[in-house]
């Protein structure tokens, strides 16, 4: 099945919005074996947008269009696609009638511009959208299926979950001598996608039914298993083989698979070691606790972190004696150390991690430049572990990678030692 997507809207081509539908539905779609074979953007240009879904629509046999279904004078996507179709645009009751429904809920009667979501090419199929007012809209191009989604991301992956996908999938299951197929995704830290595909090359000649591909979603890099066979059985099959080789050759570097997050994983391990967290953060101002806090019921295990960014919260909060930092700076190993035994004492947590460092643009030393960070690791009955690591990039990068490389501290800790936390 050869599957394109059109992207819509000046805000994608102007670089104000990022585009995150296209990822979803990519990801979501190797999860069926289907790779998508071309994304477009396109700005709000009534001939651009009628052209782009022609050529599509003459390529793919399926194609899935992100936004322009909005009630405002630039959302006309439905409009070029009736265009593209010869066909003229209609009222359709259906939509009149849940655009009054949806409007009256709110107590609200709805507005002329409102109203124009109910204007569909004629002979598609509008369907109820479960989290706004713009309809999912299907219809027939050439011998292409197009689906018409809203580019909001939650009703776009409402529609795509609900309406979309099930679709596509009843089409692949009819067809006659498909190719089935297995995915997997396993999720690393703290490997170079280089040295990640140099790990598994040598498997490949021993799994000939698998693909295997990369991608880096810093600080992670993943790789992708995709089994083909000529049953489900077998894909499985092959895809388990797989799975287990990278997983003797990569061991603990494979965190997760498909969509397991890191902090999940984290969160996770300290839960079965019965173990509790604390951190101290400056340089990442609480970007860990951020991380951590997105996992629903963290609190059982990540009792509290404290953003210490200046040398007066650091001794406030955390202990760090003024004249430790007088004399070594903050940033620096014995700063470090002092902030993860100090916030450990504060929680009294199993254990405390700490990050402090200089994430750019400005500061830094000759012996110390933009890029360093200390990161320390208190934990019960053993010296508190603290290390230096120097990240290129600019200052999110630098925040990303230290925030990621203290939590692995305790990760590889927890796995060395499961018994002992």
């Amino acid at each position: 099945m050869r599957v394109e997507l059109l992207c819509t809207g000046d805000e994608l081509v102007t670089g104000l919005i990022t585009d995150t539908n296209s990822n979803y539905l990519e990801a979501r779609l190797f999860d069926l074996g289907v790779k998508v074979e071309r994304v477009v953007l396109v700005g709000d240009v009534r001939p651009d947008i009628t052209r782009a879904l022609t050529e599509a629509a003459s390529r793919a046999d399926v194609v899935v269009v992100s936004g322009g279904l909005g009630p405002t004078a630039d959302d006309f996507t439905l409009e070029c696609a009736a265009s593209a179709a010869g066909v003229p645009l209609e009222e359709d009751p259906r939509v009149l009638g849940w655009l009054h429904e949806r409007y009256a809920a709110r107590g609200i009667p709805p507005n002329p511009s409102a109203l124009r979501m109910a204007r569909v090419p004629r002979g598609s199929e509008p369907v109820k959208n479960p989290e706004g007012s713009a309809p999912l809209v299907l219809m027939k191009l050439g011998g292409a299926q197009l689906f018409f989604l809203p580019g909001v991301p939650r009703e776009f992956k409402a529609l795509l979950e609900a309406e979309v996908l099930p679709r596509i999938r009843a089409t692949l299951d009819a067809r006659p001598g498909r190719t089935y197929r297995a995915f997997r995704l396993l999720r690393t830290v703290g490997i170079p996608e280089s040295e990640l595909d140099l790990s598994v090359a040598p498997m490949a000649p021993r799994h000939p039914r698998v693909v295997f591909g990369f991608r880096t979603h810093a600080p992670e890099n993943h790789l992708k298993l995709m089994a083909e066979a000529s049953s489900q059985s077998e894909a499985d099959a092959a895809l388990a083989a797989a799975e287990a080789e990278c997983r003797q050759v990569l061991g603990p570097r494979i965190f997760g698979a498909d969509a397991e997050t890191y902090a999940a994983a984290l969160l996770e391990t300290l839960r079965r070691a019965g173990a509790t967290l604390a951190v101290a953060e400056s340089c990442t101002g609480g970007l860990i606790a951020q991380q951590l806090t997105a996992v629903p019921g963290s609190s059982d295990v990540f009792i509290g972190g404290a953003v210490v960014y200046s040398e007066k919260m650091k001794s406030a909060w955390v202990g760090v004696p003024p004249e430790l930092l007088a004399r070594h700076t903050a940033v620096s190993r014995e700063t470090a150390v002092a902030m993860a035994e100090g916030v450990r004492a504060a929680c009294a947590t199993t254990f405390g991690l700490s990050v402090t460092g200089y994430a750019g643009p400005g500061g830094g030393t000759p012996e110390d430049p933009v890029g360093t960070v200390y990161c320390a690791l208190a934990a019960p009955g053993l010296p508190t572990r603290v290390e230096r690591i120097s990240v290129t990039g600019d200052r999110d990068r630098v925040r990303l990678f230290a925030a990621s490389f203290t939590q692995e501290m305790l990760r590889q800790h927890l796995l060395a030692a499961p018994a002992t936390p």
